[in-house]
């Protein structure tokens, strides 16, 4: 008889164990993403991070982007270079300096990353000293970087963004002719609803500390999304 019931226990538990994957499993196999980012630009200086107003601090390089996420799992890896005779790629404090960059983040259940919704500006979340915009995927986490396919840098805070873009074709940040600053009380309306870019800021401590570098990249292609519920 006590084998009869633990053979009993032992089918209601799988059969529960069978309901609860078929309740989670469409929510985790539901969140595949595969996004693609081509024509970067390196933005800004030690004296100017952010370019605001655009012009030759923010200038093309070579490179792609690719973000990819399934379920609660996922990488950013991007890859930028800056051939000859264009200057090489820096970080601000000058400890990095070279032509191909490669960088890579891993995405596991412990990172921070947000689906539609606002980023920057008073949202407070990702970079307060850019204008309010809406992303379609959004994180923060350590950034491992090659460096002319040799030396490496691990665990390089960044935050990255797939969201409306915010830089217009000269590479500014306005509306209506009005350049943007973090001094503005509203820090919206900067956004362009119809465009997408992706953005990687690394740090030299924290998400909002000193900016180290940044890379837009504004050709960005959704090549996997969730199915509509």
């Amino acid at each position: 008889m006590s084998n009869l019931r633990s053979l009993l226990w032992l089918a209601v538990g799988a059969a529960v164990g069978v309901a609860g994957w078929l309740l989670v499993a469409p929510l985790v196999l539901s969140s595949r993403w595969q996004v693609a980012g081509e024509s970067p630009q390196v933005v800004g200086d030690s004296i100017d991070p952010f370019a605001y107003a655009g012009g030759e601090l923010v200038r093309p390089v070579g490179g792609s982007a690719l973000v990819r996420i399934t379920g609660s799992k996922g990488t950013v890896r991007l890859s930028i270079e800056s051939s000859d005779p264009s200057p090489p790629l820096s970080m601000r404090d000058g400890s990095v300096v070279g032509r191909k960059w490669e960088l890579h983040s891993s995405i596991d259940r412990s990172s921070e990353v947000w689906f539609d919704t606002s980023v920057n500006g008073n949202t407070g979340l990702g970079e307060r000293r850019l204008p309010e915009t809406v992303a379609l995927l959004a994180g923060e986490g350590r950034f491992d970087l090659t460096v002319d396919r040799s030396r490496q840098l691990t665990g390089i805070s960044g935050f990255w963004a797939i969201a409306n873009a915010l830089r217009q074709e000269d590479g500014s940040i306005r509306q209506r002719g009005l350049v943007f600053s973090p001094l503005l009380r509203d820090k919206t309306g900067f956004s362009d609803p119809d465009r997408l870019e992706l953005t990687l800021l690394l740090y030299e401590d924290e998400p909002g500390g000193n900016v180290l570098f940044q890379v837009v990249f504004s050709d960005v292609v959704i090549e996997r999304s969730p199915e509509p519920s």
